[in-house]
């Protein structure tokens, strides 16, 4: 009688932010599709969990609060995973994918007050931000003797298209989301109304802000709503992350500025104009499914278009500054993003809208 040899484990390991989370995906395709009877589950801060909500490639999902240490839960896991993967690279997640794995890969920052890090794990790959996210994530894949497949993953199923279908009875809707956690990277609310205008206007597609419940959120949807009272739609339905995937995917395009929602839109393969201030896209915009290039959007300010995705940001020379505040404006203001204008964007969405109709 023959043993058969149990399949192998993986834990993927990233404590961030929603969107750091999603844009780790392509690393649990890639192992799924080299080991197809692979178990692939994640450890992630709570609350980051639902974007990997109907994830196909994804079994399991380990959460810890982010405000305690979780030492209980690691240790709980202590050897359990055949192969622990720090995909990001701080100290805390390096830490933990490195008591968890039998062995442990990860990606580190490679500085002087991170020593330790290349020395717990088995094997390392130094993160740069001279390429993409998810070019750094990739590299993971040579370590582990795997084909790379660049491809993010957000998942919906049949009940949340439904759902998508009678929340939004429209044939033609461009999603707006305008919020992000950070308020420097936010475009000025008149702007977004402007820009909503100018589609309904000129391309007779109907406008839908979503709902963010962070009071910041709610402060901007506000402004917006003032400055065009009457023609401003809101899609304010409680919904899942799973939902409104849904809804984004049945959107002729969607709209976000540097947020996790962009990423989703993105990772749907839904037309996308992401609207950028200060940050570095070669690192962070929005990734294209099936790029074959380091870094999409390498030249990092200006116009970029990839595929189905439009990156819009001033082509100044001090963009990016990659900072908080800006130093050239004397208004507490982010002028980069504060002097675009909704007939730039318009503009530049228009012809991904009708470029992607014509495929």
């Amino acid at each position: 009688m023959s043993s058969r040899t149990p399949a192998p484990s993986y834990l993927i390991v990233c404590f961030r932010f929603l969107g750091d989370v999603l844009v780790t995906t392509p690393l649990a395709l890639s192992i799924k599709t080299a080991y197809p009877d692979a178990v692939v589950d994640y450890l992630v801060f709570k609350g980051t969990e639902k974007v990997l909500a109907k994830n196909p490639y994804v079994r399991n999902v380990i959460t810890i609060p982010r405000d305690t240490s979780g030492l209980s839960i690691l240790l709980s896991l202590f050897r359990k995973y055949d192969v622990a993967i720090a995909a990001y690279p701080s100290d805390r997640t390096v830490l933990a994918a490195s008591i968890i794995g039998k062995r442990s890969f990860g990606l580190i920052y490679g500085h002087k007050k991170g020593w330790w890090q290349h020395l717990v794990l088995s094997r390392h790959q130094i993160c740069s931000d001279r390429i993409h996210v998810v070019s750094n994530i990739l590299l993971l894949t040579g370590k582990l003797g795997i084909e790379p497949i660049p491809r993010v993953v957000m998942g919906y199923g049949d009940n949340d298209s439904a759902f998508a279908r009678n929340a939004v009875p429209f044939d033609r809707y461009v999603i707006m989301h305008p919020y992000s956690m950070k308020e420097y990277k936010y475009w000025p609310a008149e702007k977004w109304a402007a820009l909503a205008l100018l589609i309904q206007n000129q391309f007779g597609a109907k406008v839908i802000f979503t709902k963010t419940p962070e009071p910041e959120g709610a402060t901007l949807l506000a402004q917006i709503q003032k400055c065009d009272p009457l023609n401003i739609n809101v899609f304010d339905s409680p919904c899942s992350l799973n939902e409104l995937a849904a809804i984004i995917k049945g959107a002729v395009a969607f709209v976000g500025i540097d947020t996790a929602v962009t990423h989703i839109a993105a990772a749907l393969d839904t037309p996308t104009l992401a609207i950028f201030g200060p940050t570095l896209t070669r690192y962070w915009s929005p990734w294209p499914n099936g790029s074959l290039t380091d870094s999409p959007f390498l030249e990092n300010k200006g116009v970029q278009r990839n595929n189905y995705i439009t990156v819009v940001q001033k082509n100044w020379p001090c963009v990016p500054c990659n900072q908080e505040t800006c130093r050239i404006s004397s208004r507490s203001e982010i002028e980069c993003l504060a002097e675009l204008t909704a007939e730039e964007v318009y503009e530049e969405l228009s012809s991904l809208i009708k470029k992607h109709a014509m495929h």
